[in-house]
């Protein structure tokens, strides 16, 4: 509904204090309300559960995305490893060409 400028000037000016003797006791009303609800949440239906099934076929998917990953992940490792033993070995060699070099 549409409130007129006129009809909000007739609202008269609550006095000094007079806002904080009922807007404090309606933030505690509030606070226990909250409260109450936060600790005593509502029953939840049936359908809201998983079933022992899905839960175990959830987990056995997860499961294998982390085996895949980790599978993935060891085959990186191991890409490294191999790349820096043969970069180790390249430098080992020329290192070792160098040393001849300067023992002449």
């Amino acid at each position: 509904m549409f409130l007129s400028p006129i009809f909000l000037s007739q609202i008269p000016i609550p006095a000094p204090g007079a806002l904080e003797n009922w807007l404090i006791p309606a933030v505690a009303v509030l606070s226990i309300a909250a409260l109450i609800k936060k600790v005593f949440p509502r029953k939840r239906d049936d359908d809201a559960f998983v079933t022992r099934a899905e839960l175990h076929h959830e987990l056995n998917t997860v499961r294998d995305k982390i085996d895949a990953r980790f599978l993935t992940l060891a085959e990186k490792i191991e890409n490294l490893g191999t790349t820096i033993h043969d970069k180790l070995t390249a430098v080992e060699s020329a290192l070792a060409r160098v040393d001849e070099r300067t023992k002449k």
